[in-house]
């Protein structure tokens, strides 16, 4: 049922968007008592919740494959933040009522929201590592490194400046972004 229900809720706000939202449509159209499905969720907020942390759950796995794809590291750190950003605009862009909540749950700082934080950071650690162990990247401290990589890229990843930029194609401003800061990053070791 819990799937379910989350299919119901994103397609119900999808039609009438995160405002309109009601739990009260969603058990009617599962067929159910609004008490009933109070026994999942207790309230619109932790359904909306579910939502954007399955999402989350997506995307870290599909940035997990690109963190550990073979070949140069150099590379793979660039694909790794171009996946990255291309998964916020396109959720923006196809999807803005569910961006839109999870947007409030980034700004909540919801555990779910820390979480993915902290899986990105392990990822990225680990392309950094990877490179340094290789002798393809002269960084010096990896993870100094991954919190400069990640702070210096924010205004293509933190969800409020994604969708203030959603219209613009920013990727060849993000290969630059990436390619000066792991220059640079060599260059200060």
């Amino acid at each position: 049922m819990v799937e379910k229900t989350l299919e119901i809720a994103k397609d119900t706000i999808r039609r009438v968007g995160l405002d309109r939202f009601r739990l009260v449509d969603v058990a009617r159209e599962l067929g159910v008592s609004h008490a009933a499905l109070y026994n999942h969720f207790p309230n619109k907020e932790a359904i909306l919740d579910a939502i954007s942390e399955r999402w989350l759950i997506e995307m870290d796995e599909a940035l997990e494959r690109v963190a550990r794809t073979e070949g140069p590291s150099r590379l793979a750190i660039l694909e790794w933040f171009m996946a990255y950003h291309r998964q916020k605009r396109n959720k923006v862009t196809r999807d803005p009522e569910l961006y839109r909540s999870f947007n409030m749950a980034v700004e909540a700082r919801k555990p779910f929201v820390r979480r993915h934080l902290d899986s990105l950071h392990e990822q990225l650690l680990h392309l950094l590592e990877r490179g340094a162990d290789s002798g393809e990247l002269n960084i010096g401290l990896p993870e100094r490194a991954a919190e400069v990589l990640f702070e210096s890229t924010v205004a293509f990843h933190h969800p409020a400046l994604v969708y203030e930029h959603k219209d613009e194609d920013r990727e060849l401003l993000l290969q630059k972004v990436v390619s000066a800061v792991l220059a640079g990053l060599a260059v200060a070791h």
